[in-house]
């Protein structure tokens, strides 16, 4: 199966690489290190060294608290974290700039792996969330390497399709050497993927041990006085193609409550926010590019955030954070960083990517959802005039919050027993 499998690559393989080329003529950034794809420009060194993957921006944000505490009790080893998307990549180097190598996963080509594996030589990998990748395990395994998938999840839909090819999937999760799943839900569904009870655990999830950056309080503070210390803000973070234009419409109403109002957007992928000028231009809004907000702005409508990095700064001067990828069947984002940030938080119906999160946060009435635009702005301006609501909002999210802490110690205790 395994053979197959590795055939049928090579056969798609022109396709993946002009699907990147594609990719690359909107986001240049996918062209750039195509070579680390292919196992190619691993960089050597004379520690040892950690390999963590994380897909893209949500799983390296996820990653993060793990990494430091591990660079702090192992400073003899190194870390190498590895990411599929340029985004994703992006945001480690900010986060742990040059503490952290970088890399592309390679494509799980044998060749390609072997290349990267015999030039890293990691003595341990942690693969967060949901990557099965079956001539990399088996490698892994055969070098001896202990792999641990961790913030493990795995929905309905993706279980269903790894059953298609069952023999291969069982032969790929029997080679991890532990599983530490989300929820338990999650662990069962790997049971059925082939996973045995003593293969499994159940850790929580990783992205409710978010933490603030130290430079949050002065940063907000700065940034309220060039928006305008007494502007109704909200923010759109994390926004997908085919939700701006709702967002724009559900800001003019908006605006007919509360005249001074200032829509921030944050497209998840920067690259987009030539997109949303368009369609402010063509709305005949004033907007502004957040990396050309040199001074006050006073008389713009929306700021279009256009780097990596920033969006909890701005989280921390909304009054109303609205969590895209939920309006389009995206799978919705994370809500914790704007609940620490301070921000009531609305999301749309499309969360399945964190349906136990949301599910949690709207019984416990930390999270509004809403079904359309027109509810959206319906809900901002109710909660404009209520500060008492949008704080109780908060308070039930930072809550359930702290109760769902704890993540990251099983996640190290397994770690630390893996390296021994």
């Amino acid at each position: 199966m395994r053979y197959f499998y590795t055939f049928i690559l090579y056969l798609v393989l022109p396709w993946v690489l002009l699907r990147l080329w594609l990719k690359g003529s909107t986001v240049p950034d996918y062209r750039r290190n195509w070579k680390e794809r292919f196992g190619i420009g691993a960089v050597e060194t004379a520690r040892p060294a950690i390999w963590f993957h994380a897909v893209s921006v949500g799983e390296v944000r996820a990653a993060a608290p793990l990494i430091r505490v591990m660079r702090k009790r192992h400073p003899n080893l190194s870390v190498l974290l590895t990411t599929t998307t340029p985004t994703g990549r992006d945001t480690a180097q900010q986060m742990f700039g040059s503490d952290v190598r970088y890399h592309y996963l390679p494509y799980d080509l044998p060749a390609s792996v072997k290349r990267f594996l015999d030039a890293v030589k990691p003595v341990m990998v942690v693969i967060l969330e949901t990557e099965i990748w079956p001539n990399l395990y088996y490698q892994l395994e055969q070098n001896g390497i202990p792999l641990l998938l961790v913030n493990a999840r795995l929905s309905q839909k993706s279980l269903q399709g790894y059953l298609r090819l069952r023999a291969l999937s069982r032969l790929a999760v029997r080679s991890i050497r532990h599983i530490a799943a989300q929820s338990e839900q999650d662990a069962q569904r790997f049971q059925r993927l082939g996973a045995s009870a003593s293969q499994l655990s159940v850790m929580g999830n990783l992205k409710f041990e978010m933490q603030l950056p130290d430079d949050f309080p002065a940063r907000t503070r700065s940034l309220k006085d060039r928006l305008g210390p007494e502007r109704h803000i909200w923010v759109a973070g994390s926004t997908h193609e085919g939700e701006d234009a709702q967002l724009l419409a559900a800001h003019r109403r908006v605006q007919e409550s509360c005249a001074g109002a200032l829509l921030v957007i944050a497209p998840r992928h920067p690259a987009r926010a030539g997109e949303i000028s368009a369609l402010c231009r063509k709305s005949g809004i004033n907007f502004q590019l957040a990396s050309g907000l040199a001074s006050p702005a006073g008389n713009v409508q929306v700021l279009i955030v256009d780097t990596l990095g920033e969006l909890v700064y701005f989280y921390g001067v909304a009054l109303v954070a609205f969590v895209g990828g939920s309006l389009v069947p995206a799978g919705g984002h994370n809500p914790v960083e704007p609940i620490l940030a301070g921000a009531p938080v609305i999301t749309g119906p499309n969360t399945d990517n964190f349906k136990n999160v949301y599910q949690d946060m709207i019984r416990s009435d930390a999270v509004r959802m809403i079904e359309t635009g027109q509810a959206l702005a319906d809900l901002i301006c109710e909660w404009f005039s209520d500060t008492e609501q949008r704080r109780n909002v908060v308070e039930a999210g930072l809550r359930l919050v702290e109760k769902n802490r704890g993540a990251l110690q099983h996640c190290l205790q397994l770690l630390e027993n893996a390296l021994k």
